[in-house]
């Protein structure tokens, strides 16, 4: 039976090692599991420090130079543009489009390929909590307490505050859920929907670091002097058990995956590595700590990195699979991507349709999400439009009209979105209602087809159609771009 390298996954993205030179040049590119170059930059990358963030949808690593300015490393192109046009402060994102800092001004900025973004305000935040729903949470110290505001770009007002005892480390989950806060009295936590306070869980110490599992039901809780992780079960509340370490952590590290739990200790040059499922430390490497390693592939081999290599290792068996010569002097993103793979032929085959097929192009909001960017038919490909008698039946069940969004317009001045098309007025408000884009409402506006009356839910319009696609991603909902202003 063939195997596949390691690099490919079975199902979904491909694993891909990104290396960018910290003393500058080009970045280069490996297959998870392969030490053969994958790809090289055609611009080189200046002086780096720090990587903030990948974005699948573009296709670029965003990284930090000297400066403190971000630049964007484009997997596709190889190119390599600035972000900003002056060093920022606190750089951090959550999906890698919409990099959030602080600006000389001391304003909060959001950097995108779309465009910048200015929020102003008398409090210079201490810590940007990008969330994954397209929300920015400001932390604050104000006296005694923590104080935090919502906010939902591009809008300038703040849509919840809250505040907490002094928080020494701030920790997110991965769905974006929930943020996490150690302070004195323990695990403070806190809904990210509407900053509403959870219980406060009490732990056998201060807590120092905290790495909450992919799916958030668990919380792993470093404790200083204590040669012990707390484990808090999510949905209890409360402390469930405890794993021994052979000296006090103070910083962990999640695998993506979820299987492993990396912890740093003070020590010595040296990681443990927990065991997720059996809660337990099952091996201990030789490592520095970084902000960009150890890491943990999709196979379970730990990148790690001592003073001049960084190195593959087998945690269950401790066997080295590959040594990257000099990758100390290197920053490492692991990231999945399908980017690099061949191009499918058929995705350039113009798109046909049967004359009596049904139209999937708009959908309505209850459909399962489509994982692949909607492609758009021409006029000329587009399915004819059906009688009013099958159009109206196909509305009556909540599924789009024949040819609804694919007639051509001549006047067309922008791009919109749109959610679904339905025949009951109150039906397509109640929809409606429940849908936020780039947290803003949609509208829901009348048109007339074979005397039949529809209702569409909307939003737009978009200067350039990349824009309109860009946000319908962002949505998680099925959606349809159609060139026209309603």
């Amino acid at each position: 039976m063939d195997q596949k390298p390691p690099g490919a996954a079975w199902s979904g993205p491909d694993a891909v090692l990104v290396r960018i030179p910290m003393a500058g040049g080009a970045a280069r590119a490996y297959r998870w599991g392969e030490d053969s170059l994958l790809w090289t930059s055609s611009q080189p990358v200046p002086p780096a420090r720090d990587v903030i963030a990948f974005d699948a949808d573009e296709g670029t690593v965003t990284v930090t130079d000297l400066r403190g300015i971000p630049v964007r490393v484009e997997l596709r192109l190889g190119t390599v543009t600035q972000a900003a046009a002056t060093p920022m402060e606190r750089l951090s994102s959550a999906d890698g489009w919409a990099v959030y800092g602080v600006n000389p001004k001391r304003e909060v900025e959001r950097l995108t390929p779309a465009g910048n973004w200015t929020y102003r305000s008398a409090l210079t935040p201490r810590t940007l909590l990008p969330q994954p729903d397209g929300s920015l949470v400001l932390l604050n110290d104000i006296g005694p307490r923590s104080t935090l505001r919502r906010i939902v770009p591009p809008e300038q007002r703040v849509v919840d505050t809250a505040s907490v005892p002094i928080a020494s480390f701030a920790v997110g989950t991965t769905i974006g859920e929930r943020i996490y806060f150690g302070t004195d009295s323990g695990l403070v936590g806190m809904r990210v929907r509407d900053l509403s306070r959870t219980r406060t869980i009490n732990v056998p110490g201060t807590p120092v670091a905290a790495a909450p599992t992919p799916s958030g039901d668990r919380v792993f809780v470093a404790l200083a002097g204590e040669s012990f992780l707390s484990v808090i079960d999510r949905y209890d509340e409360r402390v469930s058990g405890r794993i021994r370490l052979r000296s006090p952590a103070i910083d962990l590290r999640m695998d993506p995956d979820g299987r492993y739990l990396l912890t740093r200790h003070a020590d010595d040059d040296s990681i443990s590595v927990v065991s997720v499922a059996q809660s337990r430390v099952t091996a201990r490497l030789p490592s520095a700590w970084r902000g960009d390693l150890p890491l943990v592939g999709p196979d379970g081999v730990i990148l790690t990195v001592d003073s001049t290599d960084a190195t593959e290792t087998d945690p269950a068996t401790g066997a080295t699979r590959h040594v990257y010569r000099g990758g100390a002097s290197d920053l490492w993103a692991l990231i999945r991507w399908n980017g690099f793979r061949p191009r499918a032929k058929g995705l350039d085959t113009p798109v046909s349709f049967d004359s009596d097929s049904t139209d999937t192009l708009a959908v309505v909001a209850s459909a399962p999400p489509t994982p692949a960017r909607t492609q758009q038919p021409s006029p000329q490909a587009a399915a004819p439009r059906e009688p009013a008698s099958r159009e109206s039946s196909r509305e009556a069940r909540g599924e789009p009209a024949q040819g609804a969004v694919t007639e051509p317009r001549g006047h067309a001045t922008g791009w919109t979105l749109s959610f679904a098309a339905l025949l009951d007025e109150q039906r397509a408000r109640a929809l409606a209602a429940s849908i936020r884009v780039e947290g803003k409402p949609v509208r829901v506006v009348s048109s007339e087809r074979d005397g039949t009356p529809i209702w569409r839910i909307v939003y737009g319009p978009f200067a350039t159609r990349e824009e309109a696609e860009r946000a319908g991603r962002r949505t998680g909902l099925p959606y349809w771009v159609y060139e026209d202003v309603p």
